[in-house]
């Protein structure tokens, strides 16, 4: 898919997304103000996934928000946090959602890179390092529960099934990194007041 593609269906998110407060409003017109940068490789597809991002927040679940780009380039799969909404399943992170989405319509689908706007948790890790994806790219770090950058903690069968895997962090502008870090915290401390409380 091209950079305009992309670009116009990000927009088309954007515009169709109900802001139910001022935080989600405010990224919202952050997000439609803001033009993919094509020095920057990753860009257009780090921004679509932040938009994703903004819509769990939307839904009243956490900030994540993934794409799965095919070989070809065309956007196969998009997804973002589902935690909480439609109903509680702990499983459901952005990657599982798209990754679940993926194999689900192609059994045999492989190769292809999956976008997160977060650095990916040991769960979603682990998953996308037995996948047949290619790639993982991540927009920006999550310092606190990113796995990517601490691959060489992994259990050697684990670590082993990463090989000949990419997982870096996506080339896409600053500004991209700061918009997703910011909605990543929109709600992070509420809704992990309430998964500790169940």
């Amino acid at each position: 898919m091209s950079n305009d593609r992309t670009h116009d269906l990000a927009r088309q998110r954007l515009t169709e997304l109900a802001a139910p407060t001022k935080a989600v409003g405010g990224m919202r017109a952050d997000l439609l103000e803001y033009r993919p940068i094509p020095e920057h490789e990753d860009d257009a597809h780090a921004w679509l996934s932040c938009v994703l991002a903004l819509e769990g927040v939307a839904a009243g679940n956490f900030g994540v928000g993934a794409i799965l780009v095919e070989e070809g380039g065309r956007i196969a799969v998009q997804g973002h946090n589902e935690m909480f909404h439609p109903r509680f399943r702990s499983d459901r992170h952005a990657e599982m959602v798209v990754m679940d989405r993926w194999e689900g319509s192609d059994p045999g689908a492989c190769g292809g890179t999956l976008v997160t706007s977060v650095e990916p948790c040991p769960m979603c890790l682990v998953r996308l390092s037995s996948s047949a994806l290619r790639r993982v790219l991540y927009v920006a770090p999550d310092l606190t529960g990113g796995m990517v950058r601490r691959m060489d903690s992994l259990p050697p069968y684990w670590a082993e099934a990463a090989r000949g895997k990419v997982f870096a962090q996506a080339r896409c502008s600053p500004d991209l990194v700061r918009a997703a870090e910011q909605i990543f915290l929109l709600n992070l401390e509420e809704l992990t007041a309430h998964m500790k409380a169940r």
